[in-house]
């Protein structure tokens, strides 16, 4: 039981204390991206240090939204 405890009180302590970037939709990108990352392809293109997710389909776009969501 304390290890249990131990261990999770670690992963709590690790999930506050990470730096979690945080991703925007921003105007003429095609992705979420983090806006204080340093990007090394257009903005219209993946890339895979800024933009979220960061495993996904190549070349996906998504599909159009009708009114009815179909």
């Amino acid at each position: 039981m304390r290890t249990l405890c131990s261990a999770l009180t670690l992963c709590i302590a690790m999930a506050v204390g990470a730096p979690s970037p945080t991703y925007v939709n921003l105007p003429g990108y095609a992705f979420k991206t983090n806006p204080n990352c340093q990007r090394h392809k257009p903005k219209t293109r993946f890339d895979a240090r800024c933009d979220w997710p960061r495993l996904g389909f190549k070349d996906f776009t998504p599909p159009l939204v009708t009114v009815l969501g179909i």
